[in-house]
């Protein structure tokens, strides 16, 4: 019907918009979904444009969630682990970093969420911070006894508990990753695991001939040499010294690094009587060899020559930032350079980046910093924790603070670390102090992005890209043994999982197993996640015809027709016809038979009774039949007339009750002729 203009005006003056508004545009569809169970918990709380959770649990939990997720759009399709659901579904049999994959597709567009599975003792993670210019990758922490790669949420990307403490997860040549795992024994005994890209074992290693492997820093070479940190016991001094060992990749020590040779604990130490008088914290090689070295006990860094080189000898200290015989004036810095500092590392512009923990008294343990005015006097305390960033001469020798930033009454005690990003941030791991986990702060001293988890620390952060190179999962289970009649309705058991931390985008099956055709078919099933991998899992069942089999014979072989000469009158012919079951599933099956005429008399006998009025009647069942197990009926023939014409004796055979053209009957044919 054509509505006047002048209605349309009037529509329009009263809703105050154009008359082509009328008809306002329906709302978008809105995607919900809860998870239930004893003890969980969804981390962050569901928000459709988020992909990615965790799902706290509890020890009750038994790996078992129900998933409920909806769209407003009727016409929505919601699927859980690829399959079509239409209300809560329970998801059993989950281990840690399993994903519950929910994808859905409505008038929206195309949705998909992934729901890990967390063990019961994971921390609760929370996102403080999450502004603009925070850079990509994951974060990659240890937490306890877990090593996790977390994206900007705190869900991981993965995930694995190893069952034991363990500390400094970061990337590793190769696309692999190294861990330090806690090994039954003495108070610092660590094996160096290298992991693939899944965090599984490839390789455990640890020092040659020392007293323990300790897991404060290691380095993976790409060709499989190592240089570990050890703490060592010395029976002459009774002190424990700092040892870096180089190890080549066949295991055979190259050199071996004792602080106890090289320094005099009684002039540099800022730790008073205690025996562990060095405390190395953190190992990097530098561009021409030498090993940068940090020494929380000392409260310095050391350059330490790797090879000949300069008038220096393999093991000579070149230079000392920090501490009491600091060889570095330190210009611009009040507090005179670093205390108790972990993770120093030269940048590519040569520039030194410090976490600096700074220390104070704290029960027996002194402070460790070093008084700027009297750097071989007592030590003083400095409770604030920073990161530093010195220019350094080495030639004038002197380092200049070019960058410092902290955070009021933010005191890391001990660990930690400060990493400078590619993009020019700077990752901060805060450590003892446990109010923060981890912060991303930016040039200008903005803190752009930060995770707090107060119940756990990490020892160590570090960025990365964390590709997924996880295939998905792909699980088919066809009933009935793969075997099926044609026209059979036929409904798979698929599931669709993924762990690879990019998120399962699509499962792609049909709901039911085609069988209209008979023979060898193939039932695939495709599963794609958002990196690109894909799985293809293809399972083989046969169709088979489901129309019954009949033979008939008097002698010789089974045929489908048959010719019974009856000569003279009173002449009697017997035949046997087979009846076999050809379906896949055990049946009984009908036979019928139509009328020969007066001339010639057929009866039909089962195991000896006379079931002939029964065949015509169309109400003669055989016994329930296995597939493929066959019924005899004996048939015979009697010739009542000396000029008995030809006359032919069609028998029928099909499934009771069954009227679908697409399983018709079969049948033989007797062909009764007189001479």
């Amino acid at each position: 019907m054509r509505v006047p203009a002048m209605l349309l005006a009037l529509v329009s003056a009263l809703i105050g918009g154009p008359a082509a508004s009328v008809a306002s545009a329906a709302p978008a569809p809105t995607v919900e979904i809860t998870v239930t169970g004893d003890g969980v918990a969804l981390r962050p709380v569901f928000d459709p444009a988020v992909s990615r959770y965790g799902v706290a649990t509890s020890a009750a939990t038994g790996g078992r969630l129900t998933v409920a997720a909806t769209t407003s759009d009727p016409a929505g399709v919601v699927r859980v682990d690829g399959a079509v659901v239409t209300g809560p579904t329970e998801v059993a049999g989950l281990t840690t970093g399993e994903e519950v994959s929910v994808v859905v597709d409505d008038a929206a567009g195309h949705h998909a969420y992934a729901l890990v599975y967390m063990p019961a003792a994971f921390p609760e993670i929370t996102t403080v911070v999450d502004g603009p210019g925070v850079s990509d990758g994951n974060v990659l922490l240890t937490l306890g006894t877990f090593a996790v790669a977390l994206d900007r949420n705190g869900v991981p990307a993965q995930v694995r508990d190893f069952g034991t403490s363990v500390t400094d997860l970061k990337p590793a040549p190769h696309g692999h990753y190294t861990v330090m795992v806690r090994r039954p024994g003495a108070a610092s005994n660590w094996d160096l695991v290298e992991l693939d890209e899944q965090f599984g074992d490839v390789a455990t290693s640890r020092a040659v001939g020392l007293v323990n492997t300790d897991n404060h820093d290691v380095i993976l070479r790409p060709d499989g040499s190592r240089l570990f940190v050890a703490y060592e016991p010395d029976a002459v001094t009774g002190l424990v010294d700092a040892v870096i060992q180089e190890v080549d990749p066949a295991g055979a020590v190259v050199h071996t690094w004792d602080s106890g040779d090289v320094l005099d604990p009684a002039t540099e130490t800022t730790a008073g009587a205690s025996p562990d008088w060095a405390h190395i914290n953190s190992i990097q090689l530098l561009p021409d060899g030498d090993v940068l070295a940090s020494f929380r006990h000392l409260s310095a860094a050391l350059r330490i020559a790797w090879s000949d080189h300069d008038g220096f000898h393999r093991g000579d200290v070149v230079w000392r930032f920090g501490g009491r015989l600091s060889d570095f004036t330190f210009v611009g810095d009040p507090d005179g350079g670093p205390c108790a500092q972990h993770t120093v590392s030269r940048l590519p512009n040569g520039h030194l980046l410090v976490f600096d923990n700074g220390s104070a008294v704290l029960g027996a343990n002194p402070s460790y910093c070093v008084d700027p005015a009297d750097r071989l006097g007592p030590t003083v305390d400095r409770a604030a924790t920073r990161v530093t960033e010195y220019a350094l001469d080495e030639d004038a020798m002197t380092a200049t603070l070019v960058g410092s930033w902290s955070r009021p009454g933010r005191f890391a005690y001990f660990a930690g670390s400060a990493r400078r990003l590619p993009g020019g941030n700077t990752l901060v791991d805060w450590a003892a102090y446990q109010q923060a986990l981890v912060s991303e702060v930016a040039p200008d001293g903005t803190i752009v992005w930060e995770l707090a988890a107060p119940t756990v620390l990490s020892y160590r952060a570090e960025k990365a890209e964390v590709p997924d190179r996880t295939a998905p999962v792909v699980s088919v289970s066809l009933p009935g043994a793969a075997r099926y009649d044609r026209g059979d309705r036929v409904t798979p058991q698929v599931r669709c999982t993924d762990r690879g931390g990019s998120t399962l985008q699509s499962c792609t099956w049909a709901a039911s197993v085609p069988t209209g055709a008979v023979g060898t078919q193939t039932y695939t099933v495709t599963a794609v996640d958002g990196a690109g991998n894909t799985t293809v899992e293809r399972r083989e069942y046969v169709v088979t015809s489901p129309e019954p089999g009949i033979a008939v014979r008097s002698a010789g072989t089974w045929a489908a027709t048959k010719v019974l000469r009856l000569p003279r009158r009173g002449a009697v012919r017997r035949a046997l016809l087979r009846v076999t079951n050809t379906s896949v599933r055990a049946t009984d099956l009908a036979v019928t038979a139509g009328a020969a005429g007066f001339r010639y008399r057929v009866r039909y006998l089962a195991a000896g009774r006379d079931v002939t009025a029964e065949v015509r009647a169309g109400t003669w069942r055989t016994p329930v039949l296995a597939p493929g197990q066959a019924a005899l009926l004996e048939v015979v023939v009697k010739c009542r007339s000396s000029a008995a014409p030809r006359r032919r004796v069609e028998v029928r055979v099909g499934r009771p009750g069954s009227a679908d053209p697409v399983t018709p009957a079969s049948s033989v044919r007797l062909s009764l002729r007189g001479r």
